[in-house]
């Protein structure tokens, strides 16, 4: 019953699509006929032909367009109907299971009433008429199954003879097509094809010229603007040469002049130190002479008003020097704070290193030494941050060379896939370029740093080793040999730095303004690594320059200390000599003149320290400025470099272009993945409530059937009974024969 309408239309429609499809081979056949009875191309009668011919075409088409629709919808009908077929099938098959269960139940309680009673020839008869009837409703069921099994069969090879038919209809209309286009012999739409192939080439080519033109103005600009950098940057660098002259004469002049102080100030030690042995021999030799007597008279003349105005300008002079002292601190800390944290801590260590070799330079050798072992951990200390620093700094700068590549691992791929057809090997050549020139770049850096690091830790040993040497060396007369020796032959001194100590900038490009107009642009960004690669190497080694000038500076700072330690010693055993003197001498006056003069000395000597002060501070000063002048100097060209890169890649424009369709199209790809999940769900949500819906009418279905059964299986119990009942009262009844049965 469920087959019978389903099946009907389905055949109906196959009639029809096949009384259409021998329509359709009829109309081809007469069209066929036609075409070839018509006359050649060149006769006047042949273009109304060939008109109609077309307007045939375009209503063949308009046919075979409505047969494919009715084909498809009777593919979807056979789909649909195949669908039905498969669920009633499952439905027959549950049901089929279900009644041979029910019926073998049946049977096993036929049996046992059979078995409990004797007079029930009747009752079996009736129960075996009861399952014979069930089996002839599953036969029937099972040849129904079996029929509608051969009607699908049958629907499936008439669906694949008419997509067959409907392909063959296809080619034939395409034959005629090309029949009825070389049988008009009119190539206007060729013509129209070749036109219009020829203006899409000539847009084409339109837009590649104007691209280079664009191009070439753009590689003329920054010609321009390379070549008035490259002028301004040789006029830079003749300044940096002047300056370097300059600093040059400056160093040489301060080493001669302090080569000649040190010089004078030997010799001027000498020459009192042989004065004051004649006058004390002459003394000695003759203590009534008249020089002897003259020098007393004037020592005793006047005293008491000499010694309070040497008094007063002993205080006034310590108030100054206090203040001086004061005010140098202060600067001196200003200054500090502007350096880096490792030539303050160097500055610092040696500064506490002096001041000890001042205040204990009566006490013994070996309590130096011990000093001089104490400060040299805080060198190590500093030494051992340094490492540290350094070490963060190259983990930093690995990383950022694994983030870069992974950026160009993943940046390649897209670039090649968003344009093809844009020379995707210039762009993989430039990216890699460009990634190869920058891990160079920061492969060097590295490299440098780890230089620098090792320098340094070679100067600290080094300083330490002179720490040790000039701590440990004897301070007695025989001494004064040993400064001679170190000012005498500096080429010796480690800390000796050549004439040439200024550090290069950015003038030695490799640049050439006529050979650039006609280089490529990947050319261009390799001369940026490169510059920029000197421009960094250019910079460590003026900050190596710098603090071996620096080291140098106070090398000489703390011999020339040392000269005048040396020298204070000096005053320091003659007025012990005085001392001993006073105390064997009996003369108040003698006693404060020796006072005066080492309070004189010492005057003296703080003089020369605010002077020698004073002058670092100067250097320092002038350091400072000419340092931010050639930051100045290398931020600008920095940024004229950035500027000229920037202004030189029209191909990086694209690049980033590129970057930004491909960020735009992740995004979209997202939002369209998003809403085919929230589709997917709604969907499956959908499905889901009507599978919900279908289980519970197919339960639905199920009990009212087992209702039905039980109603039934009441029903037969019922009879039984009534059948029973019947039998006890002695009531015969008849059996049925086959033939009633049959009928």
């Amino acid at each position: 019953m469920y087959w019978k309408l389903p099946c009907d239309l389905l055949s109906k429609h196959v009639f029809i699509t096949v009384q259409i499809h021998i329509s359709l081979c009829s109309v081809e056949e007469a069209s066929k006929n036609q075409r070839w009875s018509f006359g050649k191309a060149s006769d006047p009668v042949t273009e109304e032909k060939l008109r109609l011919i077309e307007k045939e075409m375009k209503e063949q088409e308009t046919l075979i367009q409505g047969y494919q629709l009715e084909n498809e919808k009777l593919c979807m009908q056979v789909k649909t109907l195949q669908a039905q077929s498969k669920q009633h099938e499952e439905a027959m098959f549950t049901e089929n299971q279900r009644l041979l269960s029910e019926l073998a139940f049946t049977k096993e309680q036929l049996n046992r009433n059979s078995k409990q009673k004797t007079v029930g020839s009747v009752a079996a008869s009736d129960q075996g008429y009861g399952v014979t009837e069930l089996m002839a409703q599953v036969h029937a069921a099972q040849r129904r199954e079996l029929q509608l099994q051969e009607e699908i069969h049958k629907l499936k090879q008439e669906k694949q003879a008419l997509q067959v038919d409907l392909h063959v209809i296809k080619k034939e209309r395409d034959l005629a097509k090309t029949q009825v286009m070389y049988a008009s012999g009119d190539k206007g739409f060729e013509l129209k094809l070749l036109e219009e192939r020829h203006k899409e080439e000539v847009s084409v080519l339109k837009k590649r010229l104007q691209w280079y033109a664009e191009n070439q103005q753009l590689l003329d600009k920054d010609a321009a603007r390379l070549r008035v950098a490259n002028a301004e940057t040789q006029r830079l660098t003749e300044q940096v040469e002047k300056l370097k002259m300059e600093v040059a004469k400056r160093t040489n002049q301060q080493r001669k002049k302090a080569q000649e102080r040190a010089g004078e100030a030997r010799r001027i030690q000498d020459l009192q130190r042989q004065v004051k042995e004649m006058e004390d021999i002459l003394r000695r030799r003759h203590p009534n002479s008249l020089p002897a007597l003259i020098y007393a008279a004037a020592a005793a003349g006047g005293e008491e008003g000499r010694s309070t105005l040497l008094e007063r300008r002993i205080h006034r002079l310590e108030a100054e020097l206090e203040g001086r002292d004061e005010e140098a601190k202060r600067s001196l800390r200003a200054m500090e704070q502007q350096f880096q944290r490792i030539k303050l801590q160097y500055e610092q260590q040696i500064s506490e290193l002096e001041q000890r070799l001042a205040e204990r330079s009566q006490e013994h050798q070996g309590d130096l030494s011990q000093d001089s072992g104490t400060q040299a951990e805080p060198l190590q200390e500093e030494l051992r941050k340094l490492r540290e620093a350094h070490q963060c700094q190259v983990n930093a700068l690995r990383a950022e060379v694994a983030s870069l590549q992974e950026q160009v691992s993943q940046a390649l791929p897209s670039a090649e896939v968003e344009k093809p057809s844009r020379s995707p090997s210039r762009h993989q050549r430039q990216a890699e370029a460009a990634q190869s020139a920058r891990i160079e770049r920061l492969t060097q850096e590295l490299s440098t740093k780890s230089r620098t690091i090792q320098e340094l830790h070679r100067t600290v040993e080094r300083l330490q080793r002179e720490r040790r040497t000039m701590l440990s060396a004897p301070r007695v007369e025989g001494s004064s040999t040993k400064p001679k020796q170190h000012h005498s032959d500096p080429a010796k001194d480690p800390f000796s730095v050549p004439a040439e100590t200024f550090p290069p900038t950015q003038d030695e490009k490799y640049y050439q303004p006529k050979a650039f107009s006609g280089s490529h642009i990947t050319e261009v960004q390799q001369d940026n690594d490169r510059l920029r690669l000197r421009q960094e190497q250019l910079e460590l080694q003026w900050e190596q320059e710098r603090i071996a000038l620096q080291a140098a500076a106070t090398q000489e700072h703390s011999m020339e200390q040392l000269a005048v330690l040396k020298a204070e010693h000096q005053r320091e055993m003659e007025h012990l000599v005085a001392r001993h003197a006073l105390e064997h001498s009996s003369s108040k006056v003698t006693e404060l003149t020796n006072q005066l003069k080492t309070q004189e000395i010492m005057v003296l000597h703080l003089r020369e320290q605010v002077k020698e002060l004073q002058s670092t501070k100067d250097s320092l000063a002038v350091s400072k400025i000419r340092e931010e002048t050639l930051q100045n100097q290398l931020a600008k060209l920095l940024e004229e470099l950035k500027q000229a890169k920037e202004a030189h890649s029209p191909e990086l424009r694209h690049f980033a272009s590129l970057e930004h369709k491909i960020h735009s199209m992740e995004r979209r790809y997202n939002q369209r993945e998003q809403e085919l999940q929230q589709m997917i769900t709604q969907t499956r949500s959908v499905v889901e409530q009507e599978q919900q819906a279908e289980v519970a009418r197919w339960k639905k279905l199920a009990q009212g059937k087992g209702s039905e059964l039980e109603a039934f299986r009441l029903e037969l119990d019922s009879i039984l009974d009534v059948l029973r009942e019947l039998q006890r009262q002695g009531v015969v009844i008849p059996r049925y024969t086959s033939k009633e049965t049959d009928d």
